[in-house]
């Protein structure tokens, strides 16, 4: 994990690890690992940051969590109007 918890903003962008287990009849079950990306919507001190999924579900960062910083939402550069 790359960076604290306590670094995350909201408007930061991540990607979380999310192992799934999925039983098989043909091959037997296996763990299948996908990473999926959430924008940082909520931090308060003394809580874990709040994130929306790319599904729209939200989630907490919690410490145990794997998960990378896809950008930082003070490193963006605002689009020029056209």
């Amino acid at each position: 994990m790359p960076g604290t918890l306590n670094a995350l903003e909201p408007g930061d962008v991540v990607d979380v690890l999310y192992r799934l287990w999925r039983a098989g009849e043909i091959r037997g079950d296996e763990v299948v690992e996908r990473w999926i990306t959430a924008r940082i919507v909520w931090c308060e001190a003394g809580t874990w940051p709040l994130a929306r999924l790319a599904d729209g579900q939200l989630t907490e960062i919690r410490p145990y969590m794997t998960w990378r910083t896809v950008s930082r939402a003070r490193e963006r550069v605002p689009a020029m109007a056209a």
